[in-house]
């Protein structure tokens, strides 16, 4: 998601991944103010680019895992450095998602007795 502060004119004068005051508000990337204001900030609009691609990724990675699911493809007909790369991100995420969970009441280095 992408938001953007504007001036009185419409114009944009800053842009951020979430709301920094009321004044935000969400807005498209494919709108034509953000369009401009990313043209005249190249750096900025890098680093959108880069948040957007990371999303989409995302997406990738989820339709590859639902053909697979679905028995469309078999992960070995993949070649394997996708292979490689599809298994890595999802140790990744697992180790993330390991660490975020605050349900476990004592951690594996933790000993009962």
């Amino acid at each position: 998601m992408l938001y953007a502060l504007k001036d009185e004119k419409g114009d944009i004068q800053a842009v951020a991944d979430k709301p920094l005051t009321e004044d935000w508000e969400l807005v498209n990337l494919e709108d034509e103010a953000v369009h401009a204001f990313l043209q005249r900030n190249p750096t900025i609009g890098g680093k959108v680019m880069q948040a957007a691609d990371a999303d989409f990724i995302r997406v990738l990675e989820d339709l590859i895992d639902l053909l697979i699911d679905k028995q469309v493809i078999q992960f070995t007909e993949l070649p394997d450095p996708v292979q490689n790369k599809l298994l890595n991100r999802r140790r990744y995420r697992e180790e993330l998602r390991d660490r975020d969970d605050t349900t476990h009441l004592i951690d594996n280095d933790d000993e009962i007795f």
